[in-house]
């Protein structure tokens, strides 16, 4: 009889972490959904982390990045505690400070999100393809519907615009393009990653993929991410030679593309020369 577990032990062990790994790879998705899910999807990680490292967690040896992180959020709970103490015994008991103190401590929840990150990493048990699938999905479906909010003067689910700004399935919050920025180097990462082996498919849904995402960003209204977007391309094309043609000419498709649309759109244009214009001043 043939024991399938011995036949094929990656696919087991990649069955065994599927969880954990899925949770991981909703990040992208859950910052979409607000602080809220944000925080229930870092509480459910860590403990399914420390479920699935068990004593191997209290054998880690922190090196010299770790240190410093670690040494970042120490200094923000000594220096809340040292304010929290002031004021007990010099200017009297206050809600902001005891709520400070109390958000120091919960803020350490990040530092053990980064080591359980980390021991995972280590021990083979992440897979960070499912994080880049998800970054990609999310962050290509929020720039879609923002173009269509941009032509149709309301997004898929209904909602307006707001003159310049489309914050699609954000609503109120104008915080679309600095969610597309967050993650669409990973959504470009991924189609580099994914079609590895196919160079043509790979350039064309590429160049695609900046172009749309670039889009996104620049009809959501927010500058400062569309400025970041084209220097993280930028950064990325100086620090990897095997993707430099892509990347390349990715840049040169969204500077024309976005050139045309802002020489096109008045109060785009408008906007942008206003920016152009602080930012030489500056």
């Amino acid at each position: 009889m043939i024991n399938v577990k011995s036949a094929n032990p990656e696919k087991v062990k990649d069955n065994d972490y599927l969880l954990i790994n899925l949770i991981f790879g909703f990040f992208p998705i859950s910052f979409a959904m607000g602080s809220l899910i944000i925080n229930v999807n870092v509480l459910i990680f860590c403990i399914l982390g420390i479920y699935y490292l068990k004593s191997k967690i209290l054998t880690i040896k922190l090196d010299f990045t770790l240190k410093i992180i670690f040494l970042f959020f120490l200094v923000v709970f000594i220096a809340s505690s040292v304010s929290l103490i002031k004021f007990l015994y010099f200017d009297g008991y206050g809600d902001n400070n005891l709520s400070r103190f109390l958000k120091s401590i919960l803020f350490f929840r990040y530092f053990l999100f980064l080591i359980i990150v980390f021991l995972l990493n280590k021990f083979d048990i992440l897979k960070f393809k499912y994080f880049f699938i998800f970054a990609f999905i999310s962050s290509i479906l929020v720039s879609i519907d923002i173009i269509f909010q941009y032509f149709v003067g309301y997004n898929t689910i209904g909602l307006k615009n707001v003159g310049t700004r489309n914050s699609g399935f954000f609503g109120d919050e104008h915080i679309a393009g600095g969610y597309i920025l967050r993650f669409s180097i990973f959504a470009i990462l991924f189609l580099i990653l994914f079609f590895k082996d196919k160079n043509y498919i790979k350039l064309l849904s590429t160049l695609f993929a900046i172009c749309i995402l670039g889009a996104g960003i620049l009809f959501s209204g927010n500058r400062m991410p569309l400025v970041l977007f084209i220097v993280g391309l930028a950064l990325l094309f100086f620090s990897n030679f095997k993707i430099k043609k892509i990347l390349f000419l990715g840049l040169i498709s969204l500077v024309l593309f976005l050139t045309i649309v802002i020489s096109s759109d008045n109060s785009y244009k408008n906007i942008y020369l206003s920016f152009y214009g602080k930012a030489k001043n500056v």
